[in-house]
């Protein structure tokens, strides 16, 4: 407990435009960690990223940064691409068992947590929080052990 109850409260802000979103990936280029966690359905990016600022911007972005990105994603053959590239795009990918499907997603950097709804909603909401963070991160790190 601290004396100023204030300064451990989340801050969360939601996030549906195209220009808000790229707003939310330019940010995380900017952690401190030098990782950053992603974890459900890439769909979910790519309804709001464009392969352009994907491929043209944020990944060379992240690379040039020494940022690296762990993704946990759905199995299945048409996200086998993103395996293939992990050692240019420094990367890890993993893909997540049959019995853990997931229809949103999140993002985790520093004291950031982002959920991304499903694609056709875009909606997302952006949780700061020392402890939510690293609970996000307790969980992804315990979902990254369990999967190959």
């Amino acid at each position: 407990m601290t004396d100023n109850p204030s300064c451990c409260e989340p801050a969360v802000k939601t996030y549906s435009t195209f220009e808000e979103f790229r707003g939310l990936a330019v940010r995380s280029l900017d952690t401190t960690d030098k990782c950053i966690f992603y974890c459900g359905a890439v769909e979910n990016l790519a309804a709001v990223f464009d392969e352009e600022f994907d491929r043209g911007f944020y990944i060379p972005t992240r690379a040039k940064r020494g940022i690296a990105l762990q993704m946990l994603i759905p199995d299945r053959p048409e996200l086998y691409d993103y395996k293939s590239r992990d050692s240019h795009e420094n990367r890890e990918t993993r893909f997540l068992r049959p019995d853990m499907p997931m229809d949103t997603s999140f993002m985790i950097y520093d004291d950031t947590v982002i959920f991304f709804s499903d694609a056709g909603t875009r909606r997302a909401f952006e949780v700061t929080s020392p402890y939510v963070a690293q609970t996000m991160k307790v969980l992804f790190n315990d979902i990254w052990r369990m999967t190959p």
